[in-house]
């Protein structure tokens, strides 16, 4: 039996088109403050780090359209 090895994971968190750079690094640095917070379930930690991945890249979008 071979064991089938999943796709890349699928962002499943997408950003509003509207949130301004400000607003979408606030959110990061939130989101990094609760998964730090959270050293017993790295897992958690792992989705909000993730989170915070996507506002930072919007922030980065933000940045590259004006």
């Amino acid at each position: 039996m071979t064991k089938v090895k999943p796709k890349a994971p699928h962002s499943f968190f997408i950003t509003h088109p509207e949130l301004s750079l400000e607003d979408a690094l606030a959110y990061a640095s939130e989101l990094l403050r609760c998964a730090e917070a959270l050293d017993e379930s790295p897992k958690a930690a792992g989705y909000l780090m993730e989170m915070a991945k996507v506002m930072v890249d919007r922030s980065l979008e933000c940045m590259s359209n004006s």
